[in-house]
């Protein structure tokens, strides 16, 4: 017996034996599964472990939290349990079988066989397991031929109903079909093309489509999955009335280029929603109105929803920086920008002037901040202090473009705003 397991990284392998002792004192069968298993085969690295259980699964999960002090939570409608290790986690299910009232919602569960319980999954490289018991350690369970479908690239679903009763398969099957450059096999592709042409996703919940779209779009190279729906005609059905020529593919490639620039040159700023500015890569050539209609009726965040319709504010404001311009005028156009809207100009601006500006926002003026306060306005006998507000925008300017370093070069600017002001009213 070939022991799979061997390869696994050093630093699971003394969990996956503590998980294999309580199994045998438990007297209950354990095995490690899914996508956990894909990618060991594969020679992936592994971060973290999910675990089917032939008995309760939040039992087992508790003491073994508690034997080895961990956090623990359950999940009692699925009958599943997490236990955190440092940086890492395990997922505990019971093994399960499942039944969908209707196409498209989610299903009823009861206990059942591991067999059973890999039926259920999506694809046949995900329905896979590894014993973690005494008796046949390591050994590879495979009812379903999914070593065969690794080895040979495939990607197959394990029922003709799969795509209909879970419709977000469609969207997982791309997403695993681009990341290991793998192909849907011809039975699989014909059923994903009929569950399509049925509008099988109009049946699941929007919410549900907008999470695994922005797994999709967190993969790497994310352009080519795109470019994968759209040939499917899935962006459509998804509310997104766009259809791509072959070079409007270049955007995809220009943000990848855009964010490893921003990721090198930029660390002190805060990490990019990358995803984000991909799926502006999607939206921003059809209507406001429409983008703003599927950023609600998907359940976008507020401040994904403003970032997102931050381009169509900004679309021409942005094309200023073309031009030869005072610093000031580089800030007042940047600075109401998330680092996402930002990045995407970078990438679909491709003239020089315009991203040498952009450089010089993020490089020189995005911290350029006043020293002086409201309280030294008040101190130089500043009124009415509802003027405040204009003269510290029309002083930080000033700082910007003149390269203000002193308090007293601030103050003095801030008497001629205000002696200025006064003179014109």
């Amino acid at each position: 017996m070939v022991n799979k397991l061997k390869n696994i990284n050093s630093y699971f392998k003394p969990i996956l034996k503590s998980l294999s002792a309580q199994a045998l004192k438990m007297n209950v069968r354990i095995y490690l599964v899914g996508g956990v298993v894909r990618d060991l085969m594969l020679g992936e690295k592994i971060f973290d472990l999910d675990i089917v259980v032939e008995a309760s699964a939040i039992d087992f999960a508790h003491k073994f939290a508690d034997t080895h002090k961990k956090e623990f939570k359950k999940h009692h409608t699925f009958g599943t349990a997490t236990v955190f290790f440092d940086n890492h986690h395990i997922d505990f299910v019971t093994a399960r079988s499942e039944t969908y009232p209707s196409f498209g919602v989610l299903p009823k569960v009861k206990p059942a066989t591991l067999k059973e319980d890999l039926l259920r999954r999506d694809f046949t490289l995900n329905a896979m397991a590894i014993s973690l018991n005494k008796s046949d350690y390591g050994k590879l369970i495979d009812y379903y031929n999914g070593e065969s479908d690794l080895k040979n690239g495939f990607i197959r679903i394990l029922h003709d109903k799969s795509f209909l009763d879970d419709p977000t398969r469609i969207l997982r099957a791309i997403r695993f079909e681009q990341r290991f450059s793998f192909k849907l096999e011809k039975h699989t592709l014909v059923l994903a093309k009929e569950a399509i042409a049925k509008n099988a996703l109009g049946l699941v919940n929007p919410h549900r489509l907008r999470e695994e779209l922005i797994l999709l779009l967190k993969e790497k190279t994310p352009g080519k999955y795109v470019k994968r729906l759209n040939e499917l005609k899935m962006l459509q059905l998804m509310g997104i009335n766009v259809k791509f020529a072959k070079n409007d593919f270049r955007i995809f490639v220009e943000i990848e280029r855009a964010i490893e620039f921003y990721k090198n040159n930029f660390k002190s700023h805060r990490l990019l929603e990358e995803w984000l500015v991909y799926l502006m890569a999607i939206l921003y050539r059809i209507k406001r109105s429409d983008t703003a209609k599927f950023l609600d009726v998907f359940g976008f965040r507020k401040g994904e929803k403003i970032r997102v319709l931050s381009l169509y504010d900004n679309m021409d404001k942005l094309k200023e920086l073309n031009n030869r311009v005072l610093p000031h005028v580089i800030y007042k156009t940047l600075n109401p920008l998330s680092f996402e809207s930002i990045i995407f100009f970078y990438a679909y601006y491709r003239q020089k002037n315009i991203r040498k500006n952009i450089e010089k926002f993020l490089d020189k003026l995005i911290n350029i901040r006043l020293r002086l306060k409201g309280e030294d306005l008040r101190k130089l006998g500043f009124k009415p202090p509802t003027l405040y507000g204009k003269i510290f925008e029309k002083l930080l300017y000033a700082k910007i473009d003149k390269g203000f370093k002193t308090l007293e070069q601030e103050t003095s600017e801030a008497c001629i705003i205000f002696e200025n002001y006064q003179s014109k009213h």
